[in-house]
């Protein structure tokens, strides 16, 4: 588990130290760094990827696009090089009592400014300290917030879904992984179990969790293997995702990954609530605490105050202890000289579901709006 992300002279920020444990909530106006923290650990895996991680950084690929070195270099930078900096907690496999071993690197890279490659300066990664990182492992996910609509027909694909079993970042392979899998993986983490069904199979939990945002939920899916696609419906009667709205294919995704993922697992899930309605987005928030009170490492981009009123609730009623989780709100802030700054606060949650603290800004706009209508 990533336990602390440093960051020097990258994108918006001169210096950040960012604090992680089990669930780690990135919020904020826009353009305030919180995609900057998301983009850096995705940087790594995309380079990882494509095995160049003990030359450089790519900054354009499958995952992330973020363009030349002059769009990553900080722009008051007094120097040609920026850092990321993880720590980590391992589990060493050689010890019978697995003992956590606690782990650091720093990644240095020359910065050029033509170039989408920055060639890595600091010394590489050993395979040890690759193979205990959970942004490198197999089981890595990270779903988009711009993630596939309503479709009538959804690509297959073996590689991605049957030997890597990968829903894609965009979503683009969910329907196949359900095909594929969802009769034959049965759901272990208890905590992740939907309360109102017996049955572990995925496709019932799928349907159940599915079923909070749009109730009577049915997932059917035909294959056309002679195309290579294959379809979807959500209901009984056959009603294809273009006939129930955008807010079950945009979930469905985000549901299906937490439910695959086991303790240990890192989940990077970018505005779970979009096109879903209040409760639904509430509900978000607490399979999310569920999920990430198991041992699961999520990092969550939202704007959401219903995510974070259901990640309250989960404290109050005891569902996950308050220590695993990571308010981050992050703002600007002017100096005297009339430069801006890119900040964070954390405030925590208390054993009550309250804040120790509440920034002007976040999540507040709702009482603003009532301050103002009355």
């Amino acid at each position: 588990m990533i336990s602390r992300i440093k960051l020097k002279n990258f994108k918006c920020f001169e210096k950040l130290d960012l604090e992680l444990t089990a669930l780690n909530v990135l919020s904020g106006i826009n353009s305030m760094g919180k995609s900057t923290v998301i983009q850096a650990l995705l940087l790594l895996r995309q380079t990882f990827d494509i095995d160049s991680l003990d030359k450089g950084l790519h900054l354009n690929g499958e995952l992330i696009n973020i363009g030349t070195g002059y769009d990553v270099l900080y722009r008051n930078s007094n120097e040609d090089s920026f850092t990321i900096s993880i720590d980590y907690k391992s589990i060493d496999a050689h010890f019978s009592d697995s003992t956590t071993k606690e782990l650091h690197f720093d990644m240095n890279y020359k910065y050029k400014n033509n170039s989408d490659f920055q060639e890595l300066v600091s010394k590489p990664l050993s395979f040890a300290q690759r193979a205990g990182l959970n942004v490198f492992a197999d089981s890595f996910s990270y779903i988009s917030a711009n993630r596939l609509g309503p479709q009538r027909i959804y690509e297959k694909s073996y590689h991605k879904v049957v030997d890597n079993k990968q829903i894609g970042i965009n979503g683009e392979w969910f329907v196949d992984f359900i095909a594929e899998h969802g009769s034959n993986i049965k759901i272990t983490n208890k905590k992740l179990l939907h309360p109102n069904v017996e049955s572990q199979t995925l496709i019932y939990q799928l349907q159940a969790w599915l079923s909070e945002i749009s109730p009577g939920i049915n997932i059917n899916t035909k294959s056309y293997n002679e195309a290579g696609l294959v379809g979807l419906s959500f209901s009984k009667e056959g009603y294809t995702p273009i006939n129930v709205g955008f807010g079950l294919s945009y979930v469905a995704p985000v549901i299906l990954a937490i439910l695959k993922a086991n303790p240990g697992d890192l989940l990077i899930i970018e505005n779970p609530e979009a096109h879903l309605h209040p409760r639904g987005q509430r509900k978000m928030g607490e399979l999310i605490s569920a999920a990430c009170s198991s041992g699961i490492q999520i990092i969550l981009e939202t704007h959401s105050d219903h995510i974070l009123n259901g990640i309250r609730l989960s404290v109050k009623n005891k569902v996950i202890n308050r220590n695993d989780i990571r308010l981050n709100y992050f703002y600007i802030e002017k100096t005297a000289d009339g430069s801006i700054t890119h900040k964070k606060s954390s405030p925590a949650i208390l054993d009550d579901g309250s804040l120790s603290a509440w920034p002007d800004g976040f999540m507040d706009e709702w009482d603003k709006a009532i301050d103002e209508l009355f």
